[in-house]
């Protein structure tokens, strides 16, 4: 899933599949399903104090995925849709601009991966 915006500023979501190999089971390993690989800068662990919350519209700081590791998180963007992402959701955000989205974060302490994609 990813979360964009358009050229009015208003953000969506959008549903998308990479495309997958599957890899053949080696000794000790399961057959794997693999995307093709995306290019990113690096990997940064958040820890949230998910009771400590004001969920208000923002825009992603820059193009990248949001892994959510435990909990939940509810996002809401400007063209009025709402998606409950359970724990191992991933999302790309690439609404730099315009009005942005709503993260509300299920309440208790919580953990994400932010993976910023390289510069284009």
């Amino acid at each position: 899933m990813r979360i964009f915006n358009d050229e009015a500023g208003e953000s969506h979501f959008e549903d998308v599949s990479l495309s997958e190999e599957v890899v053949p089971p080696e000794q000790g390993v399961a057959e794997l399903t693999l995307s093709d690989p995306v290019s990113v800068d690096r990997a940064i662990f958040v820890s949230l104090p998910g009771d400590e919350q004001a969920p208000d519209w923002h825009t992603a700081p820059r193009r990248q995925f949001v892994v959510v590791l435990d909990g939940g998180v509810r996002i809401e963007v400007s063209d009025g849709e709402v998606r409950d992402l359970p724990a191992g959701s991933v999302v790309l955000v690439e609404d730099t601009t315009g009005r942005g989205h709503v993260t509300e974060y299920v309440p208790g302490p919580r953990r994400v991966i932010l993976i910023p994609l390289e510069a284009d």
